[in-house]
């Protein structure tokens, strides 16, 4: 490994501590709670530090947003590169779905926080978040062209119907301490009942 390949490793690594100090501090104090200075001290590094790396608080929460975005959706990316078939790909998407739900709770509920405190930050999470659902909604077409699935209704429509399957009663589970966590083991029979029903919902006609 070379020592541009390390430096920039540490780098990452760095700066994934960093988001990690932010994610914990936003859980807790929420985003009108949550400062600069705390963070920093979670991280252990100087204000100037974490100011050399976010513009703000603004930027470093949107930033956490949509690092904890990319990291749930890296496995659909993966599958999709393997093999496009929505056997494969769909329940790896449930199985996304569910962490995403439950990794961004705490952080969708700062953002509503830090609206009722006149500090909007959603703009540019809700851009993320429409181009990750763009992208699942051209997979669908997708699918349809193929032959995979067929439907006549707003191809948005039934994206919604998947992710509402795939999502399930995880999250209520959790905060209602009828579980304490959500493993692999756990959501793989969830999303091979999920994607089967959907496909079979949408199973085309043969003649």
């Amino acid at each position: 490994m070379t020592d541009a390949t390390n430096i920039r490793a540490n780098k990452d690594a760095r700066r994934e501590e960093i988001l990690n100090a932010a994610f914990a501090e936003f859980s807790e104090k929420g985003y009108s709670g949550a400062s600069m200075e705390a963070i920093a001290r979670r991280a252990r590094c100087s204000k100037e530090t974490l100011y050399a790396w976010f513009d703000d608080k603004k930027s470093l929460f949107q930033t956490l947003f949509a690092n904890r975005l990319e990291r749930v959706g890296s496995d659909a990316q993966v599958a999709l590169a393997k093999n496009p078939h929505p056997t494969n790909v769909l329940p790896v998407i449930v199985k996304d779905t569910v962490r995403f739900t439950i990794a961004l709770a705490p952080l969708a509920q700062v953002a509503i926080s830090a609206v009722e405190h006149g500090q909007p930050i959603t703009r540019s999470i809700d851009e993320t978040l429409a181009s990750t659902r763009e992208v699942f909604v051209s997979y669908i077409k997708w699918c349809r062209k193929q032959g995979y699935i067929a439907f006549d209704d707003d191809p948005e429509e039934i994206a919604s119907l998947f992710i509402a399957m795939a999502q399930g009663e995880w999250l209520l589970k959790l905060t209602t301490g009828q579980i304490k966590e959500v493993s692999d083991e756990m959501l793989a029979p969830h999303a091979k009942r999920v994607t089967a029903l959907f496909l079979k919902a949408l199973k085309p006609a043969t003649n």
